[in-house]
């Protein structure tokens, strides 16, 4: 394999961590600080434990049309007051332009089922189908997904070597939704379990999610690798909860976050990152 790059695998410094303070401030807070907590928030550990974004991380996100989504999930309602797609459609955006907001700043999430009751309750559309079939059939005609470029070969060798893995995405989508479009992919048997924030209440950076993801693959936080490639929401929740950050950004975007332990710009790099921690005696 060729050698890591070290421009693209940048590691965290202490002086990226504390910006423009003095020499004398950095030095009073190093003494005020505990040694060990210090070298486990600036190190990147051998992970015993790899937890994956989803969209834009395992899948590239190719499409959202929504008012195909809504016009599928006419095509099964019963819907006597004739409602259209675009009534649908403007139903909800009045309802992203308050809710949104909210969610961003208190790092929640919603469940889709209950956007639905909102949505459809309120224009007396009905199904004969669950709430999780409705969603289903939305998402199948309003998303596109494609394994992100070299991936399969990735989560092959990490199981290869007994590494247990994990997703953890933020979305408005239920996590039998997202294992759906996964085992489409064909990836779906690499992992333990995947968490929609749907399901969870909270949503990334909030480390409340991340923190029962660690607890349900049985390892510390410590020694699981967080990888996403959001700065904002992947990144800045990988510290919160203690976790390894790794930066997977293949489109070569500018940070807009906190930096991460490590940056990739592909999983051939993520391989040659792992591959150096587990050769080592």
């Amino acid at each position: 394999m060729e050698p890591q790059n070290q421009k693209n695998m940048r590691e965290r410094t202490p002086e990226s961590i504390r910006g423009e303070e003095t020499g004398e401030e950095q030095l009073i807070e190093a003494e005020e600080e505990s040694q060990p907590l210090l070298e486990e928030r600036l190190t990147l550990r051998k992970p015993l434990g790899i937890l994956f974004d989803l969209g834009d991380t395992l899948l590239t996100y190719l499409k959202f049309d929504p008012e195909a989504g809504h016009a599928a999930t006419l095509n099964i309602a019963n819907n006597p007051s004739g409602y259209t797609v675009a009534d649908i459609d403007n139903h909800i955006k009045k309802l992203n332009r308050d809710l949104i907001p909210r969610r961003e700043k208190a790092q929640v999430e919603f469940h889709p089922h209950i956007i639905q009751r909102h949505v459809y309750e309120a224009l007396h559309i009905t199904f004969d189908r669950t709430p999780e079939e409705v969603e289903r059939v939305f998402w199948r005609a309003a998303t596109s997904w494609q394994p992100e470029p070299g991936i399969e070969y990735v989560l092959e060798i990490l199981r290869n070597k007994n590494i247990p893995m994990g997703i953890v995405s933020n979305a408005a989508f239920c996590g039998n939704t997202l294992m759906w479009e996964i085992e489409q992919q064909g990836i779906a048997d690499y992992f333990r379990f995947l968490m929609s924030s749907a399901d969870y209440w909270v949503r990334k950076p909030h480390p409340l999610i991340l923190e029962t993801a660690a607890a349900k693959l049985g390892i510390k936080p410590v020694d699981i690798w967080y990888v996403g490639n959001s700065p904002q929401y992947d990144i800045a929740a990988a510290h919160n909860a203690g976790m390894g950050a790794v930066w997977y950004n293949r489109l070569e975007d500018p940070l807009d976050g906190p930096d991460p332990h490590v940056e990739i710009k592909s999983w051939r790099e993520f391989l040659e990152l792992v591959e150096g921690f587990y050769l080592k005696i």
